[in-house]
Formats: C-alpha cells, structure tokens, sequence
C-alpha cells in the first residue's frame, strides 16, 4: 500500500525510487516547505529530503521546485534507481544542485560526486546546498564550463533562466551585461582525480558535442553510463555527434517520462519535426545485451 500523503513528512529513497510517478510526485509536494531568507534566496525543502538554496528571480526552474519539490521526475526517478553506493559520479550542467543532491545521496559516504557549474552565483548556492545537507566531504565543484580543451569562454545567462546558461562564440548578438567570463575544462582532466567513472548527467545547452569530444579517454578507459541532452537544433553537425558516441555505446537510447529507456534510431534523433530536447542514455552493457 502506497504511503499516505502527510505534510511536512520525510520521504525515502526508496519512496523516490517508487513505481509510481504520480504518487512520488504528490508525496514530493505535500513535503515542500519554503523560507525566504532575503536578498532573492530561498531555501526550500526539495523531493521531501533535502534542503536547497535558490534563487527567487528564477522562473524556469526554482519557480517550479520550491512549489513542486521536484524537477523532472522521469529523470529524477531514473537516476535514484540507477545511482548506487560507491559510485564516483559526475552532475555536468548542475545549475543549483538538484540532481548533485540526490546523487551525492545515492553514493553515499564511500561514492564521490563532481558537480560541474560555470555560473559564479549559482556556484555559490550550490556549494552552500551540499555543505548544508552534508555531502561537502563526498562531493566537489568545479567553477567551470566543460569543454573539448582548457581555455576560457564567454557564458550568457537569459534572465530568470540561469538554467539554461550557455557558451556563446559571438557576444554581438547577447547583451554584455548578460555575458560572464568562465573558465573552460575538459571532462578527461577534471574527472582524471577519480579511480574510477561510473555515472554522467550532461545538460550543458548546446555544448554537448565538445564535451563529448573533451571525455574522450574516460570513455574509453571507463565507459561510463551516460544520460545527455540532445537536440540537434543546438549542434553544429548533429549526426557526427551520433557517429561519435556510437563508437563506444552502438545501442544508443532515449529516456521517456515513464522513467524507461528505449533503443533509437539515428533517423528518429535527427528528425527535423521533432524540436524538443531528447535525454540520450548511453550503456556499453546495452550493446551486450542487443549482440550476445
């Protein structure tokens, strides 16, 4: 029997993990609680375990969580039935930590977390939200964009919409008060402190393919499972992309909103009808499975 619905109550992770979305989702909201601290920050209580600082000027993304108490349940559930302790694991695009919290959770004392966030005041927030739940001895920030090479990048940030922050070549076309310098590494030297390389979530706004090529060698030395946004609206040459992580994991899949993943097709990835951006699940044992 699913557990009853009560305010204010803490939920497990086996409750996360649950077969059933809706309720997970109803169980999330009836366990929000908010604080305004002053100066745009919140510190709200998230999928009914933790405690986050956010920002009251974000629509697109703390708008919904301090409401709600989760983001993306599909995905939240997929990665708390997949990330187990022990783990070294990296949030790549973590924005202000909602996916570093569950995981830094999920590895436990003896797993590892890297959250990569090239937002200065995101940053902060976000180390605060670790320290402030615990997990600051088994988790580090990187201040930084991830890319193909070491080098620095101009990073625009939409009002209201931090989460959808972006590396841009061409300053013209963004206003300057919006463009923040940012330091950019690769994958392959920030995660070479590691003994090993379980897990990614990349969510990087277009800069998917660089990262990409900049995680090369720990890809090859460790074939990490993988969950990547894609949209090939924002890629410079979509199907070499593909091309490219099929090398290492032939079986590509996509994760739908039951929390499942399913093989894909390259012609169903480049479908020039399909403008929404598709969560690609990259698994080496998925190519075992599909060619014994």
């Amino acid at each position: 029997m699913p557990k009853p619905i009560v305010p204010g109550s803490i939920l497990s992770l086996d409750e996360l993990r649950g077969p059933d979305r809706y309720h997970t989702e109803c169980l999330c909201r009836a366990a929000t609680q908010t604080a305004y601290l002053g100066e745009h920050v919140v510190l709200s209580r998230i999928l009914g375990r933790y405690k986050a600082f956010l920002d009251t000027r974000d629509r697109g993304f703390a708008a919904h969580v301090m409401l709600d108490g989760y983001w993306e349940m599909w995905l939240t559930q997929f990665i708390a039935r997949l990330v187990e302790p022990g783990m070294h694991v990296a949030d790549v695009g973590a924005n202000f930590g909602y996916y570093s919290l569950l995981m830094s959770d999920l590895v436990g004392p003896t797993g590892r977390l890297m959250a990569v966030e090239p937002n200065p005041p995101v940053v902060e927030m976000l180390r605060r939200t670790l320290e402030l739940n615990g997990f600051a001895g088994r988790s580090t920030v990187m201040a930084a964009a991830a890319g193909a090479n070491e080098g620095e990048g101009r990073l625009f940030v939409p009002a209201g919409e931090p989460k959808n922050a972006m590396l841009v070549g061409d300053a013209a076309a963004h206003d300057d008060a919006a463009l923040v310098a940012v330091p950019i590494r690769s994958l392959d030297a920030l995660l070479g402190e590691f003994p090993r390389v379980d897990f990614l979530k990349i969510d990087a706004e277009g800069a998917e393919e660089d990262i990409v090529v900049g995680l090369g060698q720990t890809i090859a030395r460790w074939r990490p499972r993988i969950v990547l946004e894609f949209n090939p609206g924002r890629c410079r040459d979509p199907q070499a992309l593909l091309a490219l992580l099929r090398g290492p994991y032939p079986v590509l899949q996509c994760l739908g909103y039951d929390a499942e993943v399913v093989p894909v097709s390259d012609e169903s990835l480049l479908d020039p009808t399909n403008h929404e951006d598709r969560l690609l699940y990259l698994d080496g044992d998925a190519a075992i499975q599909a060619h014994p």
